[in-house]
């Protein structure tokens, strides 16, 4: 299987955030022309994000973590990652 991130996948994204209970809202642009940002709302949490992959991303580290997910041991992966590239 291949998938990449693009505008095809925002659908299921945005789908499976409501099947966890969250209720999505877009933000439009003052001209009402274009969305500028996603939020997903449940309980306690707000969450926040550009795109509806990356509310898909936060939400998941919301449920994973809490609010301790700063507090996660997970090292400096970015920067390891890119000092692996060639």
């Amino acid at each position: 299987m291949k998938l990449a991130e693009a505008m095809n996948t925002y659908n299921v994204a945005l789908f499976m955030i409501t099947q966890k209970g969250y209720k999505v809202t877009a933000t439009l642009s003052d001209d009402k022309e274009d969305v500028i940002g996603w939020r997903a709302k449940k309980d306690e949490h707000e969450i926040s994000a550009f795109t509806p992959l990356s509310l898909l991303s936060l939400v998941a580290i919301a449920e994973e973590y809490g609010e301790g997910w700063r507090a996660v041991d997970h090292g400096n992966l970015y920067d390891k990652i890119l000092d692996e590239i060639d």
